[in-house]
């Protein structure tokens, strides 16, 4: 039963072909018959032409259901198209043995000529399947090798070694041309089927990358148009006491445009195979305490209450990455304050040891309205939403836990839901990660500009004027001394002419980019020659920052750059132990 149903796919090109042929054998079984006739066989012609025609009408009937390519046939009509074939080939091969063994020299050399086209046509007919064709040209290989047993069954051993070597040869030519034309055949309909998988999936990734822009232009519209609208309350200052709250908006609005960039960004480097992890000693409570303290407020705003279980008690060190859990965490507490309307949203940590290991798991519980089964199939999915009422409720670009998921398996993990409808959710994060090593705590300076010794000159170069206007207003309130270039020639021309205590360089810029300009003012022994260099770009990855201290650069800075981590940077660089080393 498995044969059939699997023949039965393959019959529809060979019912095609076979049609192809029947001009060809109604025409070969009048010239049989006039053969026939020729060799005063002509009593015999009648029943011939008859079992032809019945025969060539019972395949074409058989093959019917085939040739229209019906959806659905029962195994009755593979194996009734089968038998047809199969009779068809035992009527011609057996109508050629018995011309054959008449020894007339014209019914002999037809004979032969029937067996040939009788192999060459079912080459064509089966070339999609070797079954279909042995099943239409087995008969006349049967044939072919009965021919010298009649004639020894005859009496004539005349030239019976060589016929038997020749219908061996012969039928071995036929065996091996039939085997390259399905190999040729067969590698056509993979190349075809590869192709169309291509397409397909080009396409698919055509239509995501629409929906990618669609998504992302729609919700960059939001944070775009509060940061427009309370940049013009700021410069109409018509509502002073209303500044904090404008200034409050513009932050809270570019670190929602960041958020989404961010996902982007690493969305692109995982599709890409691109993004990298960190391995560094970190302390689970201080990292459970720095997320419970920064969702604190955006909790109580709403209203919820934010737990956490696991902080407390001996401190846990690991060593991965603190910066990319931390990613997932927020993600994760992000998502439930953003669907719990009430309520308490639970953050739990374990990181039981087990030798030199700690198998950590994080657990983030909401109270929300929950995920249904059909929400919860597509949940990973890139720039998919749980339905058209939650991307029209609460935005996003559907990315943060497609993210999430990913950067916990990069780092040997896996992230999980669990959910009832109605009863919330618990997103739970798994990671096997090593023991770490305590480590000295980092100082960190506050959001407030420092007060500088002396009044320093700054270079801030960059391609882009809104970067240069940007750098100027988070340096104004240090009141330093600002030179800007807008290129590394134009840099590079302004270090020659006068000192400077810190240059700024962007690290992508056309022509002479960040890198080549510092290494070129390295080598130039000029007056700036050892000036400290402070790069920055949004290329985040290890080794574009290693290339900028390869190049010569001091330190470094992630875009877009954060005013705090700008004065630490300008504090360490001008420091009397770094001006030393510089020298």
């Amino acid at each position: 039963m498995r044969f059939l149903d699997s023949i039965g796919p393959l019959l529809a090109s060979s019912a095609k072909e076979r049609v192809k042929q029947v001009p060809v054998r109604l025409l070969l079984a009048v010239v049989v018959a006039w053969a026939m006739y020729a060799a005063d066989m002509g009593r015999w012609i009648p029943l011939w032409l008859a079992v032809a025609l019945l025969v060539q009408a019972f395949e074409l009937v058989a093959m019917a259901p085939f040739r229209r390519a019906e959806p659905s046939l029962r195994r009755f009509w593979v194996a009734l198209a089968l038998a047809s074939t199969t009779l068809m080939a035992t009527t011609y091969g057996g109508m050629a043995l018995i011309i054959w063994s008449s020894n007339h020299p014209a019914l002999v050399t037809l004979a032969a000529l029937t067996l040939a086209g009788g192999l060459l046509t079912n080459v064509a007919s089966g070339i999609g399947s070797r079954t279909v064709f042995f099943i239409g040209g087995g008969p006349y290989l049967a044939v072919l090798a009965l021919m010298p047993v009649v004639k020894i069954v005859q009496g004539d051993t005349h030239g019976v070694v060589v016929m038997t070597l020749s219908a061996t040869l012969f039928a071995g030519a036929i065996l091996n041309v039939y085997w390259r034309v399905h190999a040729a055949r067969q590698a056509e309909i993979q190349s075809r089927a590869e192709a169309e998988q291509r397409l397909e999936q080009a396409q698919a990734a055509m239509a995501d990358r629409a929906a990618m822009a669609a998504i992302v232009s729609h919700e960059l519209r939001t944070p775009v148009s509060a940061i427009l609208a309370g940049a013009h309350v700021i410069r109409g200052g018509k509502l002073p006491e209303q500044r904090e709250e404008t200034a409050d908006l513009i932050i809270d609005a570019g670190r929602l445009m960041t958020g989404m960039l961010n996902d982007l960004l690493d969305h692109s480097k995982m599709e890409a195979g691109a993004m990298a992890m960190e391995s560094r000693d970190f302390e689970l409570g201080d990292l459970m305490r720095d997320t419970a303290r920064f969702w604190a407020a955006p909790a109580a705003e709403k209203g919820l209450t934010l737990e956490m279980e696991g902080a407390e008690g001996d401190a846990v060190w690991l060593r991965g990455d603190p910066y990319r859990l931390r990613q997932i965490i927020n993600n994760l507490v992000s998502n439930a304050i953003k669907f719990t309307p009430s309520g308490t949203i639970r953050l739990e940590a374990a990181a039981p040891r087990g030798d030199d290991r700690h198998c950590l798991t994080l657990t983030v519980t909401d109270q929300g309205a929950g995920i249904t089964p059909e929400a919860m199939s597509r949940l990973f999915t890139p720039f998919a939403q749980g339905s058209a009422e939650v991307a029209r409720t609460y935005g996003g670009t559907g990315l943060g836990l497609t993210v999430s998921r990913e950067l916990a398996r990069l780092m040997g993990g896996d992230l999980t839901v669990e959910s009832v409808p109605g009863q919330g959710a618990a997103f739970t994060l798994c990671i096997d990660l090593p023991a770490g090593e305590p480590t000295q705590a980092e100082n960190s300076l506050d959001a407030v500009a420092p007060v500088l010794a002396r009044r320093i000159r700054v270079l801030a170069v960059d391609d882009h004027e809104i970067n240069r206007r940007t750098i100027a207003l988070v340096l104004q309130p240090l009141d330093v001394d600002l030179a800007t270039a807008s290129d590394g020639h134009l840099a590079l021309a302004l270090l020659a002419e006068r000192p400077f205590d810190v240059v700024l360089m962007d690290v992508n810029m056309p022509g002479i980019d960040g890198n080549e300009a510092t290494r070129r003012l390295r080598a130039s022994g000029g007056l700036n020659a050892a000036v400290p260099v402070i790069g920055f770009s949004a290329g985040t990855e290890a080794e574009q920052v290693q290339a900028c201290y390869a190049a010569g650069m001091t330190d470094w800075l992630a875009k877009p750059l954060e005013p705090r981590k700008l004065y630490d940077a300008l504090h360490k660089a001008t420091s009397s132990g770094a001006q030393a080393e510089a020298a």
